[in-house]
């Protein structure tokens, strides 16, 4: 085995020096082999990934594991190799044990390269809530030795309309219950786009997508009638949100400076209070003696609307430098949920919301920009320092996973010894989180001088990740570095 991870690992470094002096006939001729060299990569992975997950299943069950709980943490390993999201890791995982148990010709087009890996996942999909004897047929009939040529001119959607007519033959009472129950994986999702904008998409009934597109139409078109200068896209989404009632206005340019600690409202104290800025002591875990100073430089600022505020109020927390936000400094802020803005942005979000606006302090190391905050006592991560892992975190801390926060988590469990503090705790989704309980995953907490906070997690294989913190605003990786003699007390770091 040895021998043909070498193999494999050679084959990589030739492919850096194909395509010089070929004519362009050729070029085309090496682009379709190397699809179908991809392919059949593919098809070695599916195997390897499903002879990996007997073999983690087989040690588990050995070392006493329940049944219940046999196999967790194996996709999260697949995942960790193909440098995916363990999201990712559950499909590639799925598809893998599909294939080679399941739909053997699948595979086999795979392996030859006629199938692409895309392709192959689309079979799978739509047999997925089949009978096993019917995904068989389906796989006969589409990937067996008389379809091979068929099924290679096919388009995707083809592909998927072919394994549904066929499905439809054989059951149709599963085809219409996969249909209602459909119906209980209704969401709504929220992801990044460019230039701070946002998708905010809905997963609905199609009854009801038809339906609620009908009236955002009707609406547009209603306006553009009676003249309305908005385009027809733009007066669609003003009618969602106002249907939602988020009371969001977009951010434009105002006059007047930006909201200071001296203006704002602090949550929970009522209208026209003044703000109440809380400072987190350093850590006590914070490297050498010089490092574990509060740095009076700016590291982040996040000003939120009242919580207690009226029903329907939404809190935004926005992390900025105070130079950003007091001196109108170019340093991009962050969005908690959404990702980096750009500064100006970010200051005419404050002034154009009306909300209070409460802003709290947190330090940054001066040599690395990590996050300094107390321990805490607490088994739980609450608070300040909840507050202040957020930040530091913004996403999930496990590699190539880019899901929100949902759990915070110590990398050493408490029950080990772990502390409830800035170094050993980390943000996690939920999935995340749960695979490291499996027997074998180890994770530490490190913070070493001129770094930022790292998570160091091993595999049952032994196979080490490391996870960094993101840089925040402000610090030596986004901005030049200042010496302290320019420092003052305006560079406090303002934060919520």
């Amino acid at each position: 085995m040895a021998a043909d991870l070498e193999d494999v690992r050679a084959w990589v470094g030739t492919l850096a020096d194909l395509g010089g002096g070929l004519g362009d006939a050729e070029r085309v001729d090496l682009i379709r082999a190397l699809e179908e060299l991809k392919g059949a990569a593919a098809a070695a992975q599916a195997r390897v990934s499903c002879e990996f997950d007997a073999s983690q299943r087989e040690a588990q069950r050995a070392a006493g594991v329940p049944e219940r709980r046999v196999g967790q943490g194996v996709a999260a390993q697949v995942a960790l190799a193909r440098r995916d999201s363990p999201h990712r890791g559950d499909q590639h995982l799925g598809t893998a044990k599909a294939l080679v148990r399941e739909m053997p010709h699948t595979l086999g087009l795979l392996t030859r390269g006629v199938l692409s890996e895309r392709r192959a996942t689309l079979l799978v999909r739509e047999t997925a809530y089949l009978a096993r004897e019917h995904r068989a047929v389906i796989d006969a009939e589409l990937a067996g030795p008389g379809a091979v040529e068929a099924v290679a001119e096919l388009s995707d959607r083809a592909l998927v309309a072919a394994a549904q007519r066929i499905a439809y033959r054989l059951d149709p009472h599963a085809v219409t219950d996969r249909a209602r129950r459909a119906a209980s994986q209704r969401s709504v999702t929220l992801r990044p786009a460019p230039d701070t904008m946002s998708y905010l998409t809905g997963l609905l009934p199609v009854a009801q997508g038809v339906a609620c597109y009908a009236v955002l139409t009707r609406a547009a078109d209603t306006a553009r009638a009676a003249g309305d200068p908005r385009t027809r896209g733009q007066v669609m989404a003003d009618t969602l949100v106002a249907a939602l009632g988020a009371r969001a206005t977009h951010p434009t340019p105002a006059a007047g400076p930006a909201p200071s600690p001296g203006s704002a409202a602090a949550p929970g104290s009522g209208s026209g209070s003044s703000a109440r800025a809380t400072q987190p002591a350093p850590a006590a875990d914070a490297g050498t003696a010089a490092e574990s100073q509060p740095d009076p430089r700016p590291a982040t600022v996040s000003p939120t609307p009242d919580p207690a505020g009226p029903a329907g109020s939404i809190s935004l927390q926005l992390v900025m430098t105070d130079r950003t936000l007091l001196r109108g400094d170019d340093e991009p802020a962050h969005l908690v949920g959404y990702g980096t803005v750009p500064a100006g942005w970010a200051r005419d979000l404050l002034r154009s919301t009306g909300a209070e606006v409460f802003l709290r302090r947190l330090y940054t190391s001066p040599s690395s920009g990590r996050l300094l905050a107390a321990d805490a006592k607490a088994r739980r991560f609450t608070g300040a320092l909840r507050e202040v892992l957020i930040a530091r975190d913004q996403r999930c801390r496990t590699p190539w996973c880019d899901a929100p926060v949902r759990h915070l988590d110590h990398a050493r469990p408490w029950e080990s010894g772990g502390t409830t503090s800035t170094v050993n705790g980390q943000g996690q989704c939920e999935k995340c989180n749960y695979a490291k309980q499996a027997p074998g995953w180890t994770a530490d907490g490190t913070a070493p001088p001129g770094d930022r906070h790292s998570v160091h997690t091993t595999t049952p294989t032994g196979h080490r990740y490391r996870s960094r913190a993101p840089a925040p605003p402000g610090t030596p990786a986004l901005a030049p570095r200042r010496s302290r003699a320019e420092l003052h007390f305006s560079d406090i770091v303002l934060a919520s």
